[in-house]
């Protein structure tokens, strides 16, 4: 029968052992920064599809345990662990300083490796092999730090039990990492800087450790390096390696799958997995904390000789137990976040506080108990094979979860029941270890709270939708949970992880607009053309009335592609004269794979602060994208100016101008909601003229769709210019371009979801005002001067003058205030430019509206309309038929359409 050992004396921290706790508390500051770093840097050439994004994690966490456990044997037995220290860190450091340098080469390599159109296979394969080996020097070496510190501390005459002490320092050094790094260092210094930043660390706790240590290493190493920390004798420590490995894979597992529904709550910025990181490393580095707490008084696993396996019971039902409560609070984060985020209003710290609420509630008590139970099992292991063999094996499990817990099981079970198969598991875990008569003890409350859970909790789908509509269609995908929901006016729109609404049935007449005007732009006579995104795929659906045109279209979300048909869109009907290739593929990586070139390139409406979206309004992809431009080719950039401040919009600008210094904004359509923009560069824009459609436009269909989107004429169809190269050089000064050593982007554009911008249309009427005085002109040189030219900049003096009239109007009032309110600005627009039809017709319309309330004041309306514009003959018309005895037809010829 076992007994249990004498307790372990812990001697107090000297002066040296603080310097080592500072060392690997900055040690991993510095290591969970450069993951987060170098994952950005390597989406460029992988990619954001999750099967790269799962292939990155998986070479990181692979090259860690590679470090664990191929130095193991080496730093258990070493005479010298301070050598070893200070080696390990200058190579962390040294290859973060080659990478800058590197990087951008082997991204543009491996891109082209991958191909556009990898299977799946092969793109995880290149993806987790170019991972591994680009970054192996750095990852395993910090797979070997902890081990190597252990042994350091030993020989500096720190004794007793320092596994989870260890651990818990360089843990919370990680956690600050993830703040700091996300919140202040990379948006300040941006990519390098900060790596250069992290290299110094390295550098400096090489430097520091070498001068103040050298000369305090125990001599008597050899001894202390046989000095066991186990809880238990040898051969008990059997059933340690297995538990290491699967409590890690469950461990990240649950991190993934709590990530992947907080996706639907949070705002799925940047800041918003800092928040959900910082808080599972904070939870695991308190656990560790007090577990090491609890080993001053001795080792606790062998307490009772009876059960020398209760604690690791325990803790193992535990984390079960604490996963379960996890994942039911997850039902009520919605609440939590509403209710924070409203008693403090809406600001970048509110968002931040109420983030971290909701990553508190679901994280903090099962991370912390995660925490404890490694440290324990970690602890028992480390004096029979070694830490590094024991924070090996833990890796390297952990490195399975993305793949068979995100990939496989989520999309086919649902999100709560693999939170419950993950905390199951847990309690599953108990039946490895010996003496198992005492398991049922354990597994029954895990078993209770499971059962509970299915019944009081609903699945984890958070989709919000107005009284009266109805969830149609809802897939939770490997990338995102993808909704289909139908207004009570039978309209359909798309979200994707509740935050994001990617377009729908009622924004139809804009989206075939973002088709015909980049086109139409062209010339109307190209033959290849790229979409980068889809969305409902309605957008795209316009270019099926081009009748010479190939077009190609690459979304990153597959079941995005899937759910086309609920929008009515059929991309395998006989009704395209070519069919369409449509692809599942990161925009960013397809064009820099890509070797085809494309008259026109279409990037859709990205939602500039979700995180990953800011990649591609930067000057690399830009100039990626110039590539791919056949000669005479156009770019259309689509920019939401409702979800996006004009601080954000002039750096976009700025980089758009750095790869097309002919670049050109316009407008996809008046609404004042939302209104949209458009960057328009390539070397096919060369001047417009008079005629612009009718000499290009020509097929029936084509014509007839034009007339249904309102682009008849050539005043609609150039009537949304804003500004051209100049206004824009003007509009952009000043603001950091947006890059993939600076994204500027990704860090400034959430402060617009995270506060309360003013509205939509006061920021257009800013931006119109702003750029007005240095608009210039779309003509070419000999058009300029000309009638034409003199009515076009009229239009867009009426058209300005209609924007404003509409962003000082309440909607809500009735129709005499509406009148009272903007028939001054729109009748001063129709005199402005008899061409422009957009604020003509709201007059007509209101007179309508009016006449039966007050026919005086709809007579008085259509006389000043007249009177404004009288080369239309509609206001006489209408004038006539509401009061025949006093007007009749005056002859006019009938309006264009």
């Amino acid at each position: 029968m076992l007994s249990a050992p004498a307790a372990v004396v812990t001697t107090p921290v000297s002066r040296h052992g603080w310097l080592l706790h500072a060392a690997v508390l900055l040690s991993g500051f510095a290591g969970l920064g450069y993951q987060m770093a170098w994952t950005r840097m390597l989406s460029v050439s992988l990619g954001h599809e999750f099967t790269a994004v799962l292939a990155v994690v998986a070479a990181f966490f692979v090259g860690l345990a590679l470090g664990g456990l191929l130095l193991n044997a080496r730093l258990r037995n070493t005479q010298s662990p301070l050598t070893w220290y200070l080696v390990l860190e200058v190579v962390i450091g040294a290859w973060a300083l080659m990478l800058i340098f590197t990087m951008p080469h082997y991204n543009q390599w491996t891109a082209q490796l991958i191909g556009s159109q990898p299977d799946p296979l092969w793109h995880w394969l290149v993806a987790f092999t170019a991972t591994l080996l680009v970054l192996l020097p750095a990852t395993f070496a910090m797979g070997a730090t902890l081990p190597a510190a252990l042994q350091l501390a030993k020989t500096i005459g720190q004794t007793g039990p320092r596994v989870a002490g260890l651990y818990a320092i360089n843990t919370a050094g990680a956690c600050v990492g993830t703040l700091l790094a996300t919140y202040y260092l990379l948006p300040s210094l941006g990519l390098n800087r900060t790596l250069i930043l992290f290299a110094a660390i390295n550098f400096g706790i090489a430097a520091l450790l070498s001068i103040s240590l050298r000369g305090a290493v125990n001599k008597n190493a050899a001894s202390l390096n046989e000095h066991t920390e186990s809880e238990t004798p040898t051969g008990a420590a059997k059933p340690v390696l297995p538990l290491l490995f699967f409590t890690g894979f469950l461990g990240l597992g649950y991190e993934i799958l709590v990530v992947r529904v907080l996706a639907q709550i949070l705002e799925g910025t940047v800041y918003s997995f800092a928040a959900i990181l910082s808080l599972y490393l904070m939870g695991t580095a308190i656990g560790a904390a007090l577990y090491q707490r609890s080993q001053r008084a001795g080792p606790i696993a062998l307490q009772n000789r009876f059960a020398p396996y209760a604690v690791d019971r325990f803790l193992l039902a535990a984390v079960a137990l604490a996963c379960l409560l996890g994942s039911g609070l997850l039902s009520q984060s919605q609440w939590l976040y509403d209710v924070v985020l409203t008693s403090l209003g809406p600001s970048n710290w509110s968002a931040m506080l109420a983030e971290l609420s909701v990553a508190s509630m679901v994280f903090l008590i099962p991370t912390l108990c995660m925490g404890a139970l490694f440290s324990h099992l970690a602890q028992r292991a480390s004096g029979n094979c070694g830490l590094g063999l024991a924070m090996g094996v833990n890796t390297l499990g952990a490195a399975g979860a993305p793949v068979l817990l995100g990939v496989v099981l989520l999309p086919k079970v649902g999100a709560l029941t693999a939170l419950v198969m993950v905390a199951a598991g847990y309690g599953v875990l108990t039946w490895l270890l010996p003496r198992r008569r005492f398991t049922w003890r354990y597994n029954l409350p895990v078993a209770l709270g499971a059962l509970v859970l299915f019944v009081l909790v609903a699945p984890l789908r958070f989709v919000a939708a107005p009284a009266g509509s109805q969830l149609l269609q809802y897939q939770e995908g490997v990338i995102a949970a993808v909704a289909v929901v139908e207004e009570p006016d039978q309209s359909r729109h798309l979200k994707v992880n509740n935050r994001f609404t990617m377009g729908g049935t009622a924004s139809r007449f804009s989206d075939h607009r973002q088709t015909h005007l980049p086109l139409l732009w062209q010339g109307g006579n190209a033959e290849q053309v790229l979409y980068l995104g889809l969305g409902t795929g309605i957008t795209f659906q316009a270019a099926q009335y081009y009748p010479k045109l190939r077009v190609t279209a690459v979304e990153l979300i597959p079941e995005m592609i899937s759910l086309m048909p609920y929008f009515g869109v059929d991309a395998a009907g006989d009704h395209w004269p070519n069919r369409p290739r449509l692809l599942a593929a990161d925009a960013r990586r397809f064009v820099v794979a890509d070797t085809n070139h494309y008259d026109v390139i279409i990037a859709e409406v990205f939602h500039p602060s979700r995180d990953g979206a800011g990649s591609l309004y930067t000057v690399e992809h830009f100039n990626a994208v110039r590539q791919r431009l056949a000669p005479g080719g156009v770019f259309c950039q689509w920019l939401p100016l409702f979800q996006l401040d004009l601080s954000t919009l002039r750096s976009i600008t700025g980089s758009f101008l750095a790869v097309f210094p002919n670049a050109q904004m316009h407008l996809a359509h008046y609404s004042l909601q939302q209104p949209l923009l458009c960057l328009l560069g390539g070397d096919g824009l060369k001047g417009f003229g008079e005629d612009w459609l009718q000499e290009r436009v020509h097929n029936r269909a084509l014509q007839q769709q034009l007339v249904q989107s309102r682009l008849n004429s050539d005043f609609a169809l150039l009537g949304g210019f804003i500004a051209g190269p100049e206004g824009l050089r003007s509009f952009s000064q000043g603001v950091p371009l947006n890059t993939d050593d600076f994204p500027w982007v990704v860090y400034q554009a959430p402060s617009f979801v995270y506060g309360q911008p003013e509205p939509p249309a006061q920021r257009l009427l800013a931006l119109v005002e702003q750029l007005s005085a240095q608009r210039g002109t779309l003509l070419a040189s000999e058009q300029r001067g000309s009638v034409f030219d003199q009515r076009l900049q009229a239009y867009w003096q009426a058209r300005d003058h209609f924007l404003a009239a509409g962003v000082g109007a309440n909607p809500d009032v009735g129709i005499k205030e509406m009148i009272a309110q903007t028939r001054g600005p729109l009748l001063e627009a129709v005199a402005l430019s008899p061409d422009f039809l957009p604020a003509y017709d709201p007059v007509l319309q209101m007179a309508q509206a009016v006449y039966n309330q007050d026919p005086l004041l709809a007579r008085e309306l259509l006389l000043a309309l007249d009177k404004a514009n009288p080369t239309l003959p509609d206001a006489r018309e209408l004038l006539a038929r509401m009061f025949p005895p006093k007007f009749g037809s005056l002859g006019a010829e009938p309006r264009a359409n």
